[in-house]
Formats: C-alpha cells, structure tokens, sequence
C-alpha cells in the first residue's frame, strides 16, 4: 500500500488496517483524510488473499468528524455539495464495494462525521468507555455523509430519531448497543484482546466467501420480493461451490467411503500437530 500522510495503512496476514492518523486533532477529517481514505478503500478491494479490514483511530479518539479547516471553504454553495456528493459518497461506496468485512475498531469519541465512518462499515465493536452522538443539528444542518439515512436503516426508527435531533455527543457505547448501533462492546480492559479475536475468527476465513456474503446480504434487501432475494442467495452459493479452492475441498466428498476415512483421520492428525 501507498505511503500516506493523515492515515497508516498496513496489511498483516489476511487483515489490512487502516488507521485515521491526525491523533492531535482527534483525527477529524479534512480533505487530506478524505482523499486518502478513498485511495486505500479503493485499493484493498484489489488484494485478493485480504478478507477483513480494520478501521480504527489513533491516539483518543476514533474520529470526531470534519476538520474545522474545511469548514470555511464549504461556505461556497458548489463546494459544499462536492464534499457531500463526492467525498462523503464516494467514500461510502468504496467501503461498500471494497468487497471487505470492513470492520470498525471504536475507542475513544465516535462523533458526527466519525459516526458515519462507522455506520459505513459491516461491523462496529466498541470500547465500554467510547462516546457517541452527531452534533450536526445544533448547528442547524444535518449529518451529510449517510448519518441520516444510514442510522435510519440500522436502528429502530425511534431511537434513530432520537440520536439526530438531540445534538448529544456523550451516549455510551452501552447505550448504543442497547438501542442496535453497535456489533459488541467490551470492557476496556479486556477490548484489545477480545478484539483481537473477533478479527482473528473473521479473518481465518476465505476472503471469497466473506465478498460473496457481504454482497448477498446487501443486495437482498434491494430485492422486491423474497423470491428474488432467495434466488439471489442460491446462485450466490452455487457460484461459490464451483470456484476453484472450494472444489478442493468438494473433491474429498468425492472419494470412495474407504478414502474419504482415510482423508479424515489423516486431517484430524493434521490437526492435532498443529495443537
């Protein structure tokens, strides 16, 4: 991967993380960030042994949302929906058609634009000690980056409601899990490593199966009917049982019975070398 300046982007194993790096200012985003965010998204859809990617921030917080340097720019009616129709946009669609399992990694303040960096991604696992909340409104606008909309799909309409129009930014990440936003909180204490297993169990799985499956469960829900979706999923499934790795496994059900017992007390010794 490319070097960068306002993110650290590294791929180890089967997981590429990529970390917001603008620690002293809580890692907001100004148009730097963006561009690169973009570029790295972009690039790790094209990493074929990478199934997971990891988004996280450095130093407190995971991200607390744009730069206040971008600010005096969007006051221009021509900028402002460019950052909105391109780079926000742009960036959610890069998350979503990296054909990862992207997942976001949230310690620290997760706020307005932060907030939206994580409803982009598949998974959210969070710190007990995070804070949450999108402070757009008290400014009299609205999150632009699919906050609005994104949040309204994720949670229950109520509580979606209730998180846009307070303006809060110190809900808990109990809190947030309580309502649906999040995937897992864990304690502080104990989120590194459990984390790190979260990842571990993703990651240990073919990257093939984990594109297939990120792509089913969004498309579905864009089908008119159940019908389609189940179709959508049978094909899907199908694709996957006559790729090339997976028919190496399919080989061994093709086997006569006395060598197919054989294949499986040489794999279970396999496995226990390996213990």
């Amino acid at each position: 991967m490319s070097d960068y300046e306002t993110i650290i982007c590294e791929v180890k194993d089967s997981v590429c993380h990529i970390t917001l790096n603008r620690p002293d200012k809580y890692n907001a985003i100004n148009r730097e960030m963006a561009r690169e965010l973009l570029d790295a998204f972009r690039k790790v859809r094209d990493i074929p042994e990478v199934g997971v990617v990891v988004l996280a921030g450095e130093g407190k917080a995971f991200c607390t949302g744009g730069d206040l340097s971008i600010f005096p720019s969007l006051a221009e009616h021509r900028n402002s929906l460019d950052w909105l129709a391109h780079d926000g946009y742009d960036i959610g669609k890069a998350i979503e058609l990296c054909e990862k399992v992207v997942i976001a990694k949230v310690t620290g303040h997760c706020l307005a634009g932060g907030l939206e960096l994580a409803l982009m991604c598949d998974l959210i696992y969070a710190k007990e000690s995070a804070k949450f909340g999108t402070t757009e409104i008290n400014m009299g606008i609205l999150p632009g980056w699919g906050g609005t909309v994104r949040i309204a799909r994720a949670l229950p309409i109520y509580r979606a409601r209730e998180i846009i129009y307070s303006g809060r930014k110190d809900y808990r990440a109990t809190d947030m899990y309580e309502m649906g936003f999040l995937t897992r909180v864990f304690k502080d204490d104990e989120f590194e490593e459990k984390f790190a297993e979260v990842v571990a169990n993703i990651g240990g799985k073919k990257p093939i199966a984990l594109r297939i499956g990120k792509e089913v469960m969004a498309r579905s829900l864009e089908c008119g009917s159940m019908d389609a979706a189940l179709a959508l999923e049978r094909n899907s499934i199908q694709w996957l049982i006559y790729s090339p790795d997976i028919q190496q496994v399919m080989d061994m059900y093709r086997k006569k019975p006395e060598d197919l017992v054989t294949a499986q007390k040489q794999a279970n010794v396999d496995t226990d070398v390996k213990k």
